[in-house]
């Protein structure tokens, strides 16, 4: 009698949560409604593919794939997804690892003898997760001197990989975004596989799913049915080139509903395993425990958590070569939302927007932007002492603190600032769309800034561009060399500023910051920390920027004892 109460318990509590979590009829007007600024046949478009309690029930295109030959783009138009591919090669380890062919715990040189003189042990996870300390791949070939139109073999990147192995540590606490990690694990799949990794992925993930316009976008492919990427300029749009040596294969062009398939295939497994999906979407592991679940924290499977108006919302997006993609999932709903655009413009929010018609009567309400925040009055005169330009000590970013309508503002560049109300007479709230906590120090000797987003808080420190350190430029000039990149810069003084020259790069002039620190005004020159030997003397600097972490840049110079002293 126990038993079948407890089961009769049981059926009710599962029939009122079925009941409780009906989503909303949604029309196809309400959807073409969000999609409504791409619905023209002047411009680039978008796609969008809608998955409902494991069925597709939406595909649509909005807008023009070509706009020379005016071809319309379709549920079919094959769009580039970038970076979201790296899914499949996640999902294809987690595949291999069910097999019993390895253990994501395994040393990666274990499979790989190219790899062997590594100087310490990388796990397959690591690579995974971002943390096995390798420096991003394109970054690092970019600061070596190599442009986006040279021929860049996978011998030469590997030569690369390993001679900055061996000036970098491990920090297992750390994660930085390393393509140099997915090329060498799909390099693993084809060794552990027998077949080349695209072979692998067609045949035991897009063939068993009927994935069938889906394809690898390798050298030379004709792929039918391509949207062309776009870039809007001035009044119109220009074409962009989706030009890469394919030094890592994982570029996939693919439509709205084959990713919907792939969609379903993480809700209800068909290839997989319940236990495979569940470690897909498991949160990633850094220095051998999880990490929280805050906005933007990275799972197993490379996508990212966000929390929408208390929803659990896992997303995965792309911005690349004219295209912009996004995968969007609500496991605890059944839904997913598949977006796909030519414009080079982030369309993100149009997926988000969609979503919301199914699961709005779930959602946390929309915050009334009419209610006041209870905050402190302060003068206009101790705002102002919080003014000032400040660099983030770890993140290498400029922020400005100014004061306009006896209110305190926070820039982070123009058009893109928030304002900041008082919560006491040193801590404020920015005004944003997060809860972030803005707290300043004007009595220590240099003003210091922290911002608080959730668990995270960042440092800033401010500074004077015409500080006392910085008149005299000069003492910086020089080569500097690269023994990890095998390249040098030359750094001169042009009209009263610094600027790195390079024989095959753009010249990068350089800002003052904090004393002996630097930032560029070109891509991957975030952050140059000079550093002084004994006599007081530049012996070289270290360059960090997304991507990368302190290499270093020897002057010449200076000699090998005051370079070991000072790395």
């Amino acid at each position: 009698m126990k038993n079948i109460f407890t089961l009769f318990l049981s059926f009710i509590y599962i029939t009122s949560f079925s009941q409780e979590v009906q989503k909303r009829d949604v029309t196809a007007e309400q959807i073409d409604a969000i999609f409504s600024q791409w619905d023209t046949q002047t411009k680039p478009g978008i796609a969008v593919g809608i998955l409902n309690d494991g069925e597709i029930v939406y595909t649509k295109g909005y807008g023009l794939a070509n706009l020379e030959h005016q071809i319309p783009i379709s549920s079919k138009t094959r769009f580039h997804i970038g970076d979201i591919a790296k899914e499949f090669t996640v999902y294809a380890l987690l595949l291999l690892e069910q097999r019993g062919e390895f253990s994501l715990q395994d040393d990666i040189r274990k499979y790989l003898p190219k790899l062997k003189s590594f100087p310490y042990p990388i796990s397959i996870q690591q690579l995974i997760h971002h943390t096995s300390g390798l420096n991003n791949l394109e970054v690092s070939k970019a600061l070596a001197g190599w442009r986006t139109e040279d021929v860049f073999t996978k011998e030469q990147a590997y030569a690369l990989i390993l001679s900055q192995a061996k000036s970098l540590s491990i920090n297992k606490n750390v994660q930085r975004f390393s393509d140099a990690g997915f090329m060498i694990l799909e390099d693993l799949i084809a060794e552990v596989g027998k077949v080349p990794y695209a072979d692998f992925v067609t045949k035991h993930i897009f063939e068993p799913l009927e994935m069938k316009n889906s394809i690898f976008d390798t050298e030379g492919a004709v792929i039918s049915s391509k949207a062309q990427g776009y870039f809007a300029q001035k009044d119109g749009f220009v074409n962009t080139t989706m030009n890469q040596t394919h030094t890592i294969l994982s570029d996939v062009y693919t439509t709205v509903g084959d990713m919907c398939l792939w969609a379903k295939e993480l809700e209800n497994p068909k290839i997989g395993t319940e236990e495979m999906t569940s470690k897909f979407d498991a949160l990633s592991t850094v220095n051998s425990s999880q990490i929280k679940e805050t906005n933007t924290a990275l799972y197993t499977g490379a996508h990212r958590y966000w929390n929408f108006r208390g929803a659990k919302k896992m997303y995965h997006t792309e911005v690349a070569g004219g295209y912009a993609s996004k995968l969007i999932r609500y496991p605890d709903y059944a839904l997913a939302v598949v977006i796909m655009g030519n414009d080079g413009a982030y369309n993100g929010y149009a997926g988000t927007g969609a979503s919301a018609l199914y699961i709005e009567d779930f959602l946390d309400p929309v915050p009334d932007e009419s209610e006041k925040i209870v905050s402190e009055k302060l003068s206009k005169k101790l705002l102002e002492l919080f003014e000032g330009d400040y660099w983030g000590i770890d993140n290498h970013t400029t922020r400005k603190i100014y004061v306009a309508n006896d209110t305190l503002r926070y820039s982070r560049s123009k058009g893109n600032e928030s304002a900041l109300l008082p919560l006491s007479k040193n801590s404020f709230k920015m005004i944003t769309w997060n809860e972030v906590v803005v707290n300043f120090d004007s009595k220590s000797n240099s003003k210091t800034m922290s911002v608080k987003v959730g668990d995270n808080t960042t440092k800033f420190i401010a500074y004077e561009t015409d500080a006392s350190w910085t008149k005299d430029l000069s003492v910086f000039t020089g080569k500097y060399h690269a023994k990890a990149l095998n390249t040098s810069y030359l750094l001169v003084l042009e009209e009263g500023k610094l600027v790195l020259n390079h024989s095959r790069l753009e010249p990068v002039q350089l800002a003052p910051r904090i004393k002996n620190v630097f930032t560029g005004n070109q891509r991957h020159f975030t952050s140059l920390e000079f550093k002084n030997g004994t006599n007081g003397n530049i012996t070289g600097f270290k360059l960090s920027t997304r991507g990368v972490a302190d290499i270093w840049f020897q002057k010449e110079n200076s000699s090998n004892d005051t370079f070991m002293k000072t790395k």
